[in-house]
C-alpha cells in the first residue's frame, strides 16, 4: 500500500514540478518559494489529518538560548511562536518531528548548504535531552533502537542504564542509534541538480574529504534522505533501515534510485509510528528498495573523546547504472540445525552453555562460536550474556514444499503474500 501512494504522490510531484520549470520568473527568493510550497503540498497530502500535525516554516528552539536558522520546512506538532509580522515560527525542538531543506537544483554548493542547515536540527535536539528542562514528558520508548543495536552488532542490547557494559566502540553505536530515534527526522529535496547516482555519490564525497577531521560531522550529523531528482542518498541508521556491520564498519549511508518518494514515506511514516499509536498503510509489499553501499564509519575512541573513521565504498557509475532500483523480498533459507534453534528461540532465550546446545552443534560439525555467527548473521538473533535471543517480533520459520528451511519477520504479513505467490495451494 505504501508503494501506491508514492507512486501516485511522485505523480503529482513530476507534473507540478514540470510547471514550476516553465513558469516565466527570474526572482530567486520567489523561485524557492514555489519550490517550497510544493513540497509543504506534497507533504501535507502523506501525513494522516487525525494526527493534526502542521506544516511551517521558521526556527527550532530549544526552549532556552539555543535557535537554528531559518528552515524551509518542517513538521510539528503542538503550538509554536507566530513571529510578528511574517508567516514563520519558532518552535520547540522537542515538537519538531521532520525537517526539510528544498532546493530547485541539488549541486555541491547546495548540498553543503543544506547539510550544514538541517544538522542544526540534531545540535539543538541534544542541547534539549542534556541541558533542557523537560517537565512532564513521561518515559520514553527505547525498544525500537534496542532493536536496531541489536540487529546492527549482533549483541543484545542491554538496558539504557547498563550501556556502560558495552565497549566504548559499542557504547558511541549504542547512544547514536538512540540519537537517531529521538531527534528530528532531516531530509534534502532537490528537484534537480546532480545528474546521476554516481554524480550525487561523488559530490557527498568530496565535501566530507573537504572537511577533514574534526566536529560537526559524526553520524547524527547526517540528513536521513538526501533526495536529487531520481537519485538518493540514504541513511541506514534504524527507523525503517539497517544493515549489520562489516569488518566492523557501519554501512550508515546508502544510495539509490528507488522512487525517492517512497524513501521519504519509509522515514516520515517510521517516525509517526514511533511517536503516535496510528495504523498506517504500510502493506505487504514483496518488492523492496534497492541500496548501494556508499559510506561506512568504524567508531574509534581516543581518551574520553569518540569520533568515526569513514569508508568510502567506491562504486562505478557502470556498476550502479546495472543495479536495480528494486529488489525482490524473500525469506532467509536456513540450515536444518538453525531451523531448530530458530523453533527453540520463539519460545524463549537459549543458552549456548546448555549441554544439550552443545552436543546438538557439535553433531552438526560445529562449533559453538561458528554457530553463533551463522546465526547472527541473519539479522534475527543477538548474542549476550550466554544467551541467544531473537530481535524480532513475529518470527515465523516454516518448511517450504521444496524441502527448504526458512525463517522471516511476519509483522506486515508478508511471508505470508510470498507463501501464497510462490506456494500458492498450501
Amino acid at each position: 500500500m505504501i508503494k501506491t501512494v508514492a507512486d501516485l504522490l511522485q505523480s503529482f510531484m513530476k507534473e507540478e514540478s514540470a510547471k514550476l520549470s516553465v513558469y516565466e520568473l527570474k526572482h530567486g527568493p520567489t523561485i524557492g518559494d514555489m519550490y517550497e510550497g510544493l513540497s509543504a503540498d506534497l507533504l501535507s497530502r502523506a501525513i494522516p489529518p487525525q494526527l493534526n500535525l502542521q506544516i511551517v516554516d521558521g526556527f527550532i528552539t530549544d526552549g532556552a538560548d539555543f535557535l537554528s536558522g531559518q528552515i524551509d520546512c518542517m513538521l510539528v506538532r503542538g503550538e509554536g511562536e507566530k513571529i510578528p509580522f511574517t508567516k514563520s515560527f519558532k518552535w520547540h525542538v522537542k515538537d519538531v518531528l521532520a525537517v526539510f531543506e528544498v532546493k530547485k537544483n541539488l549541486y555541491s554548493a547546495d548540498l553543503i548548504n543544506s547539510f550544514n542547515k538541517l544538522r542544526q536540527a540534531s545540535e539543538g535536539y541534544t542541547k534539549y535531552l542534556f541541558d533542557g528542562e523537560h517537565g512532564e514528558s513521561g518515559t520514553i520508548n527505547l525498544s525500537p533502537s534496542y532493536k536496531t543495536f541489536s540487529q546492527l552488532t549482533g549483541i543484545k542490547a542491554p538496558q539504557y542504564h547498563d550501556r556502560e557494559t558495552l565497549s566504548k566502540e559499542n557504547e558511541l553505536i549504542y547512544t547514536t542509534v538512540f540519537m537517531e530515534q529521538l531527534m528530528p527526522v532531516k531530509i534534502v529535496i532537490g528537484y534537480d541538480g546532480f545528474s546521476s547516482e554516481y554524480s550525487l555519490r561523488e559530490g557527498m564525497a568530496k565535501f566530507l574529504e573537504e572537511q577533514g577531521s574534526g566536529s560537526g560531522y559524526g553520524i547524527p550529523s547526517f540528513p536521513q534522505l538526501i533526495i536529487c531528482g531520481e537519485h538518493s542518498l540514504v541513511k541506514a541508521t534504524g527507523q525503517p533501515y539497517t544493515i549489520p556491520m562489516r569488518d566492523g564498519y557501519w554501512d550508515f549511508m546508502l544510495s539509490s534510485k528507488a522512487n525517492p518518494v517512497l524513501l521519504m514515506l519509509e522515514f516520515i511514516w517510521t517516525k509517526l509510528s514511533l511517536e503516535f499509536d496510528v495504523g498506517l498503510p504500510w502493506g505487504d509489499d514483496l518488492e523492496m528498495e534497492g541500496l548501494n553501499e556508499f559510506l561506512r564509519a568504524k567508531p574509534v575512541i581516543n581518551g574520553e573523546q569518540g569520533g568515526w573513521m569513514f569508508k568510502y565504498d567506491e562504486l562505478s557509475k557502470s556498476t550502479l547504472e546495472k543495479r536495480s532500483s528494486t529488489v525482490d523480498w524473500q525469506p532467509i533459507e536456513i540450515s536444518t540445525a538453525l531451523y531448530v534453534i530458530f523453533q527453540r528461540l520463539t519460545q524463549g532465550e537459549v543458552s549456548v552453555l546448555e549441554p544439550d546446545f552443545i552436543q546438538f552443534i557439535a553433531q552438526e560439525g560445529l562449533s559453538v562460536e561458528e554457530f553463533i555467527s551463522q546465526i547472527i548473521s541473519t539479522n534475527y538473533v543477538a548474542f549476550g550474556d550466554n544467551k541467544l535471543s531473537l530481535t524480532t517480533e513475529n518470527l515465523v520459520t516454516a518448511i517450504l514444499p521444496d524441502g527448504r528451511f526458512v525463517v522471516a519477520e511476519n509483522n506486515s504479513g508478508r511471508f505470508d503474500a510470498w507463501l501464497n505467490i510462490h506456494f500458492p495451494k498450501i
